[in-house]
Formats: C-alpha cells, structure tokens, sequence
C-alpha cells in the first residue's frame, strides 16, 4: 500500500482508531441534526406543534460537525484546493511548495484557534446563552477551539513529515 497526497497509512485491518474517533465525532453531531429534523417536520404537520428551539439546536450542531471534521478532513488532506503549480513542480521544490502552503494553514489554523478560545473565555465569563433554549455558548466555543487546535497539530506534523522526506 502506498501513501498518497501525504495521507498517513491506514492500518491493516481498515481506519486506524484516530480516524474512527474523528469520524465517529463527526457522525453523531449528523445523526442528531437529522434525527431532530425528521422530528421536528414530524411534530409540526402532524401536531402543529414543531420542536421548540430546533434552529438553534441545529445551528450548534452544525458548528458541531463542521470543527469536528475539520482535523479529519485535514489528516487526509481532504481539502478542496486547486493545483495550479503542482504539475510543474518535482522534488525538493515540491516538496517546499508543500511545506509553505501547510504553514500558511498552520498559521491560519491557529489564529482560529485562538480567537474561539478568547471568545470562550468571554462566553464562559458574562455567561452567553442563547435566545430561545439557553444553551449555554462557553462549551461550544471550547468544543470547536480544541478541534480547530487539534487541526493544528495534524498540520504541525504534516510539516514535520513533509521535512524528514
């Protein structure tokens, strides 16, 4: 088996158990987004009487999925990107290439990072809430800090991989 596009080696027996958890992390907020949906149209034509605060809860489970996918989509380099210099490009410049766009991701990763944990910390502080639920906003900003820092990592040793070759 040969690895692809810097795509770790998956294990003998299929997924590794990283790419389980980042799946499975990915998965639950999906099935809750459409097991809410399917109750929700259920409730509104059949009682008239649809789930009270289901936009919200959706949103939050959006914002879910998508930080979660994120170090996924990230460890497969499963990005949509466009390739305008790789067709020319051989070897060490290759590989150079390779190591300064993932930095600039780093660096872009990580300033997002940051700003969701400073924006944590004045959620967690004045106790954000929202409108209709209160579902409070602190842990949902610290869920997505840790996933967008945890896509930090994966690029951190995306480098560190690009550099060793």
């Amino acid at each position: 088996m040969s690895v692809e596009a810097g795509r770790p080696p998956a294990a003998p027996g299929g997924p590794d158990v990283l790419d389980r958890v980042l799946g499975y992390a990915c998965a639950a907020p999906l099935f809750f987004i459409a097991a809410l949906t399917f109750l929700d149209v259920f409730a509104r034509y059949l009682f008239a009487k649809p789930v009270q605060g289901s936009a919200e809860i959706v949103q939050f489970l959006m914002a879910l999925t998508i930080f979660a996918a994120l170090p996924l989509v990230t460890r497969h380099r499963g990005h949509i990107s466009v390739s305008l210099v790789e067709g020319v490009l051989r070897g060490g410049a290759l590989r150079a290439q390779r190591v300064l766009v993932d930095t600039a991701s780093l660096a872009g990763c990580a300033v997002i990072a940051w700003q969701l944990h400073l924006q944590a910390g004045v959620y967690a502080q004045t106790g954000n809430k929202t409108i209709v639920v209160g579902l409070p906003m602190a842990p949902l900003a610290w869920a997505m800090c840790a996933c967008a820092a945890g896509t930090c990592l994966i690029i951190a040793l995306q480098i560190r991989r690009a550099l060793r070759q």
